[in-house]
């Protein structure tokens, strides 16, 4: 257990930032110089984790949109009548005529990384469904954990504040002690 954070009691296992009842009390166990460094540390670790949390969250918002669109071509070829005549895309600016004949019963579907797999439309609609829930619920889990980091960066910046402004205090008090001795 850290100076300024404790266990998670998040799914991600971030970190909780604590709050500094008594600051008083933590300066005279601890100098003010340790305690800010464990303060600004923590801090950047929740700011980087944040900056992930929300390049992720973009990423996973981009590809939902891709999902559904997969789901709502595979929906629509299973329900064609008849033969259709389609522009498929080759390269970036290259496309060919294509034509897709009703009897046709299964799908490819581009799973990644090279690989392109087919099916038929029933698993190929179940595998999209199951995308998109998962892709909704990891989209879900990431606005949660920013939301968390959030309230985690306000808190530490909060504590930031106390022990600056509790160094300051101490520090004129040393000074109206010492102008008292010099006056004496």
């Amino acid at each position: 257990m850290d100076l300024v954070t404790k266990q998670a009691q998040n799914n991600r296992k971030i970190p909780e930032a604590i709050f500094f009842e008594n600051i008083d009390e933590l300066i005279s166990k601890n100098s003010i110089q340790r305690l800010m460094e464990s303060l600004q540390e923590a801090y950047n670790k929740y700011k980087f984790m944040e900056a992930q949390l929300v390049k992720q969250r973009e990423s996973m918002q981009n590809k939902l949109p891709e999902i559904e669109r997969a789901l709502s071509i595979v929906e629509h070829l299973e329900h064609q009548k008849e033969d259709e005549v389609v522009d498929f895309l080759i390269t970036d600016t290259i496309y060919s005529k294509a034509v897709l004949p009703k009897e046709n019963k299964t799908v490819a579907l581009w799973l990644g990384a090279n690989v392109m797999v087919e099916f038929e439309f029933n698993e190929a609609k179940a595998l999209l469904s199951s995308n998109k829930e998962n892709a909704s619920s990891n989209l879900r889990q990431f606005d949660e954990d920013i939301v968390f980091l959030k309230d985690q960066i306000t808190t530490i910046e909060v504590n930031i504040a106390r022990v600056y402004n509790a160094n300051i205090r101490i520090q004129q008090t040393q000074q109206q002690q010492q102008q008292q001795q010099q006056a004496k």
